[in-house]
């Protein structure tokens, strides 16, 4: 039987349109449209189950689950809604997060993630929502440094991840999501190294077709050494000069079939190079350097307490495993703090200097482009006006670190970068945004200092 409620609900999205009736634009912004439409649904469904937690938790509404035939509102959702439970596991988290609490005297309390509250629904946020599954993330991570922290510390991380989760997907805002956690909880960075390193582990097996399959797990110190090798081979190829001499030897011949590799298979091959040429030419050969870069602020250098990052490795490190990578050799440690060197070359030269580069990546962290996870070495500094149509200049101001992907993206699609103080940001076309929202692009920092905290 349709209940009122169900009726007019239906004839809401009778009035949708037929997407198969659309043109390739109006699908595009149908698209979008049906995303802000799901937002507004998860919001009110978020509500509801709020509701649903709050009077299961309070003693005399008891029943309301139990007369559903569950021991949980976990169990009920799923039921309700046929989802997985982990499904309606992750939802109940979110809504208990963003739902008022009333206290043991009757008062109303405010939501443990009032920030988060605001964002997962689309009409009270103009500077973008936060789904479901990117509000888990929040709620999980920041849940996991809380015991270690001041209400003051969790606000600021809310603040920083409700910043800059619009503009990335699940996977990114993860990664962001675990800095910041250990940002707020520096103290249980090293505990974590240590079962990191516990779990480390390299098994090798024949599948039945006869290739060879390694399952390697590396905590984030050998995981720098092992990705700095790979990726700067692997950049080192796709940026390599191919050209067929027609009045001489083609030397390029025997490497036809390489120019078509995808990227996972240039990893392969990287990894092979590395142990081929350390096998058999230790300390010397023609394979371009491999340098690790350590990043630390000055402090925590001087202290020993603290994190540090690797390049090309998400999770961060303690102080103390930083200090001691930054002593060893082919490793650049980066402090951060400090003034860099002026490398301004105005129009003198074309081409960025390797030291304009490095000033690049340490401000970029890669490729700028907004979650973005491809590190210096597969990029290419651009000019964000050109050096030929615009008369662009060759200093940091007029730079910024792009993949082939998304210098072509930038180059075709009619995307503008700006950058301001020191952060690159990403306007994207009107067919794509109406409003045109710049985008933050380049490396996310946390402040060194926590105001809040």
């Amino acid at each position: 039987m349709t209940t009122a409620r169900e009726s007019v609900w239906r004839d809401a999205f009778a009035a949708l349109p037929d997407a198969a009736w659309l043109s390739p634009r109006a699908l595009l912004e149908f698209v979008g449209e049906l995303g802000v439409l799901q937002a507004r649904l998860d919001a009110v469904k978020l509500g509801a189950v709020g509701q649903v937690l709050l009077r299961w938790n309070q003693l005399d509404e008891e029943g309301l689950v139990l007369r559903g035939g569950h021991r949980n509102a976990v169990t009920l959702v799923a039921e309700r809604w046929q989802v997985a439970v982990p499904s309606a596991r992750q939802v109940c988290l979110v809504a208990d997060a963003v739902t008022p609490r009333v206290g043991l005297t009757g008062e109303i309390l405010p939501a443990g993630f009032p920030m988060l509250a605001s964002a997962v629904d689309p009409d009270s946020s103009d500077a973008g929502w936060v789904s479901v599954d990117q509000a888990a993330v929040i709620v999980r991570e920041l849940g996991k440094a809380a015991p270690a922290c001041t209400v003051a510390s969790l606000q600021f991380g809310e603040r920083v991840l409700m910043q800059h989760a619009p503009d990335l997907t699940v996977t990114e805002l993860r990664v962001l999501a675990g800095q910041v956690r250990d940002r707020l909880d520096q103290d249980g960075v090293l505990p974590r190294e240590e079962v990191q390193r516990s779990r480390r582990s390299l098994t090798i097996s024949t599948t039945s077709d006869g290739l060879t399959h390694i399952d390697w797990y590396l905590p984030p110190e050998a995981a720098g050494h092992v990705l700095s090798a790979i990726d700067t081979l692997v950049g080192h190829e796709l940026r390599a000069v191919r050209f067929r001499d027609t009045n001489g030897p083609d030397f390029t011949a025997d490497r036809a079939e390489e120019e078509h590799r995808t990227l996972p298979q240039l990893r392969s091959d990287a990894a092979v190079d590395v142990f081929r040429h350390y096998a058999t030419h230790p300390g010397t050969g023609s394979t371009p350097p491999v340098t690790m870069i350590v990043r630390i602020p000055l402090d925590a250098l001087q202290t020993g307490t603290g994190v540090g990052e690797i390049d090309g490795v998400s999770t961060p490190i303690s102080a103390t495993t930083a200090r001691r990578l930054a002593a060893d050799a082919n490793v650049i440690p980066v402090v951060l703090g400090g003034r860099g060197e002026v490398l301004d070359l105005g129009r003198a030269r074309r081409l960025f200097t390797s030291k304009q580069k490095l000033a690049l990546a340490e401000r970029d962290g890669g490729c700028a482009w907004a979650g973005c996870p491809h590190p210096p070495s597969y990029t290419e500094a651009h000019h964000i006006r050109w050096w030929d149509k615009h008369h662009g200049t060759t200093d940091l101001n007029n730079g910024i670190l792009l993949c082939s992907n998304h210098h072509h993206r930038v180059h075709d699609g009619g995307w503008e970068i700006q950058v301001r103080d020191h952060v690159p940001w990403f306007i994207p076309p009107s067919h794509i945004d109406h409003h045109r929202r710049p985008r933050r692009g380049g490396r996310i920092r946390l402040s060194d200092t926590q105001d809040a905290a």
